[in-house]
């Protein structure tokens, strides 16, 4: 049960619209288990399916990681740090600093600010910052963009959708008053349009079946090979090529340390690879790329949260 949990949070995260009939096809499971398994993940397992907006479309052009090294407890840091807007995700992990988070801002200007609000914080001795120069793996970073406009019926769509990123077109229609075919051929626009993705996020990020390794890598060779290992290796699921501490950054996750570390070891041997650093996702604080991505899109109104 275990495996097929996993699986079918993987799935999820592929296309977090994805059929009751197709998950039961992709996980060659009874269709009804399947309906169960994810009631059970999402009404007590804390699975969420939302949908995010793009960042780019969100307006938020620095995105950036962060590792922090500080003095004392690195948990009410971390809750400090969770509670700034710009801030998308915060964990605690393993190493000599045990604390990182990514953030989204519009400008140079707002990521500044925040880092000063960070290094104000009386145990944070040091913010090393990496800045990502271009996403290539990620749930919630549309594969490609199209530039549309946007009506009041999409804005509403989209914020139905942050909250629950798989309810029915039956549903949606009943909230933006079209009927379930204009509201499904809506959905599909922005979901084609990279708009939006909706997704799954577990709860935590992490469970007894999951292992999550962050990863930065400095080259001392062309950057192309490691580019295209990393996005031809399924188990790292998040990934960008970056400037600042390191060359890249990517998560590696698995349900099993050897399989990361497979991973990890096929890194180090690219010839392209000069130092590769790594660090263990113990318990993450906050991911919420739905509501923290950019301007969380309401009706009669398209401003920040």
């Amino acid at each position: 049960m275990d495996d097929l949990d996993g699986r079918l949070i993987h799935a999820l995260q592929e296309n977090g619209r994805t059929s009751i009939q197709d998950l039961s096809r992709l996980l060659d499971a009874p269709r009804d288990f399947v309906s169960l398994r994810l009631r059970s993940l999402t009404e007590r397992g804390g699975l969420r399916i939302v949908a995010a907006l793009d960042p780019g479309f969100a307006g938020h052009h620095v995105l950036t990681h962060a590792m922090v090294s500080l003095t004392g407890a690195a948990r009410p840091v971390a809750e400090q740090i969770a509670d700034i807007s710009d801030a998308v995700f915060v964990s605690l992990v393993s190493g000599s600093r045990p604390l990182v988070f990514e953030s989204r801002h519009g400008d140079d200007r707002q990521l500044h600010a925040m880092l000063e609000q960070v290094r104000r914080i009386p145990a944070v001795q040091q913010v090393k910052v990496t800045t990502y120069a271009d996403v290539l793996k990620g749930f919630f970073v549309a594969e490609s963009r199209t530039d549309i406009t946007l009506d009041e019926l999409d804005e509403r769509l989209i914020a139905a959708l942050q909250s629950d990123g798989r309810a029915s077109y039956q549903e949606l229609a009943h909230t933006v008053h079209l009927s379930p075919s204009s509201a499904r051929a809506r959905v599909r626009r922005l979901i084609d349009a990279g708009v939006i993705r909706i997704s799954a996020i577990p709860s935590g990020g992490l469970s007894r079946n999951r292992l999550a390794v962050g990863v930065g890598v400095t080259l001392r060779d062309d950057a192309e090979p490691v580019r295209q290992y990393i996005l031809e290796q399924r188990a790292i699921e998040f990934a960008a090529r970056t400037h600042g501490v390191y060359d890249f950054i990517a998560t590696i996750a698995g349900s099993s340390s050897a399989g990361v570390l497979a991973v990890l070891e096929e890194l180090r041997a690219l010839p392209e690879v000069g130092a590769l650093e790594s660090w263990t996702h113990l318990d993450i604080v906050k991911e919420d790329y739905a509501r923290s991505l950019g301007r969380v899109v309401r009706p009669n109104a398209t401003h920040a949260s």
